[in-house]
């Protein structure tokens, strides 16, 4: 009987920090004055290369959030722990996708105009990344489109009678693209 074990070619471990602009509105059609919002992202990685292929889970911390004019703004903090597969192309770029588990930690939601709020942030959700990069000797740069399949919120905000503007009542699943930088601390042959 003959057995066989596949080792990594190279694995190495590294920091990430960079910029994200989210939106949790993207389904919101009530209100035309929407915007995605900028937020920080920062974190490490672990990639593991095989015969051109690669794993890249990764532990990161992202903000997403929301913007709606005249009525206000949120933004949920998360550990989102990606874990891409991909393939190097040429020796220094590379296309990744996979599966994002996101665990919301903590929750701002800014002045609501006098609304009532009873909206409900999940604390997991569910999304796909997507992306592609270049590698550079220890430097790597990505750029990443987020998308979550579970709904990130159940937005229920309750108008002021007074002001004779409607309810705001409906689910929305989040989006958000990231630039990030990245730099390689340990590799191993």
């Amino acid at each position: 009987m003959q057995t066989s074990v596949c080792f990594a070619q190279e694995v190495s471990f590294g920091l990430r920090a960079g910029m994200t602009r989210s939106s949790l509105a993207k389904n919101f059609a009530e209100f035309a004055d929407k915007e995605s919002i900028s937020g920080l992202t920062g974190g490490v990685y672990l990639k593991a290369k095989f015969l051109g292929f690669f794993i890249m889970p990764e532990a990161v911390y992202n903000q997403r959030g929301f913007e709606i004019a005249t009525i206000g703004s949120g933004t949920i903090h998360y550990v989102d722990v990606p874990i891409l597969a991909g393939k190097q192309v040429l020796k220094f770029f590379r296309v990744n996708a996979g599966p994002n588990f996101q665990f919301a930690f903590s929750k701002d939601l800014s002045e609501l105009n006098g609304y009532k709020n009873n909206t409900n942030f999940n604390d997991f959700v569910v999304g796909l990344q997507a992306g592609a990069g270049i590698d550079i000797w220890k430097i790597s740069i990505d750029l990443r489109y987020d998308m979550s399949i579970s709904n990130t919120t159940e937005i229920n905000m309750i108008a002021p009678q007074n002001l004779q503007l409607p309810d705001v009542k409906y689910s929305s699943r989040s989006s958000m693209w990231q630039l990030i930088l990245g730099y390689r601390l340990i590799q191993t042959p």
